[in-house]
């Protein structure tokens, strides 16, 4: 009871202000219902970065005008990160960016609801996750509020996925869309409709990557963390 009293509390504040904990928060909260030893020893690691970085500030920055911000969207996935389900974790990061602009809007860490074969798959889970729950309802009110049209942004780093999501031809995945529910036609109808585009992206910018990907020190921490600002300089 207590270290579910704790974990709600840190996830309020993780999703509220702090995203770099989103990873870790999630991981240790489905452990809940079976807590053992090395939960509190998870726990107690989390607190201790907490406090490392309770001076940490997020900034965001909107220096153009309406006519040029456009809505990007990252999504990442890593592979059999859960080593007791073996089941791996998406990311999605979805901002307002431009030309001297970056604003994050939300970011999210979820685990698959099965087992991925592969890191093509996995990354398939998590770009069908981020284009339907996050970036295509984002669309309407972004176009309400910037008063014209809009196309999704959707950046992916790993080349086969990609493809795969550009060609609709992927007959290893036949499988997917029984075990995860995810229909790889409806992915390739949408990059390839009017409402959203496909970017290439390298891994060093992938801003998707803090949600989906564990670090074990505070120093690759501070590195992920500055994919964000890193990916609005090379805009």
């Amino acid at each position: 009871p207590a270290a579910c009293k704790c974990l709600m509390k840190i996830l309020y504040i993780a999703r509220f202000a702090r995203p770099d904990w989103l990873r870790a928060v999630g991981a240790v909260s489905t452990m809940i219902t079976k807590w053992d030893e090395l939960c509190d020893r998870k726990l107690y690691r989390i607190i201790k970065y907490m406090n490392g970085t309770a001076d940490w500030r997020q900034f965001d920055f909107i220096r153009d005008g309406p006519d040029e911000l456009e809505l990007g969207l990252f999504s990442d996935a890593d592979f059999a990160g859960d080593h007791t389900q073996q089941r791996s974790t998406s990311g999605v990061f979805l901002a307002l960016y431009g030309p001297h602009s970056f604003f994050p809007l939300t970011g999210q860490s979820k685990k698959q609801t099965a087992v991925s074969h592969s890191t093509v798959e996995a990354e398939i889970l998590a770009a069908n996750h981020a284009i339907r729950t996050t970036g295509l309802p984002a669309l309407p009110l972004w176009e309400r509020i910037l008063a014209r049209p809009l196309a999704l942004d959707v950046y992916q780093d790993n080349q086969a996925t990609a493809r795969i999501m550009s060609t609709g031809r992927a007959p290893t995945l036949r499988h997917i869309k029984r075990t995860h529910t995810v229909s790889i036609a409806w992915l390739h109808e949408r990059v390839t409709g009017p409402d959203v585009r496909l970017h290439d992206c390298i891994s060093n910018v992938m801003a998707a990557d803090i949600f989906a990907t564990h670090f074990a020190s505070r120093e690759i921490g501070t590195d992920l963390s500055t994919y964000w600002c890193l990916y609005a300089l090379c805009s």
